[in-house]
């Protein structure tokens, strides 16, 4: 999902649901939920398959120089909005 089509959905929540938890599900069968922790913005993402891949939060952590890290964060395909949970 894209981060437009997501604001589009959050958008048509009710104001009335602006005290609600958002909470994450584990998996598509409902294997287990966990309140969201935190959000990044900062971070990219590899995908490996559409269904799974993996995201880096420092240059270092996917052997990149600055110039090379800042190169990916510029492009689309690999930006990310990532959402993590408590648990």
């Amino acid at each position: 999902m894209k981060l437009k089509e997501f604001k589009k959905i959050i958008n048509q929540i009710p104001e009335s649901m602006n005290d609600a938890e958002v909470i994450l599900q584990k998996d598509a069968e409902g294997n287990g939920y966990s309140p969201v922790e935190g959000i990044d913005d900062n971070s990219i993402y590899i995908p490996d398959t559409t269904w799974m891949g993996v995201a880096y939060r420092t240059p270092d952590e996917c052997c990149l120089e600055e110039d090379e890290w800042e190169a990916m964060k510029k492009n689309p395909k690999y930006q990310a909005i990532i959402l993590w949970p408590t648990n």
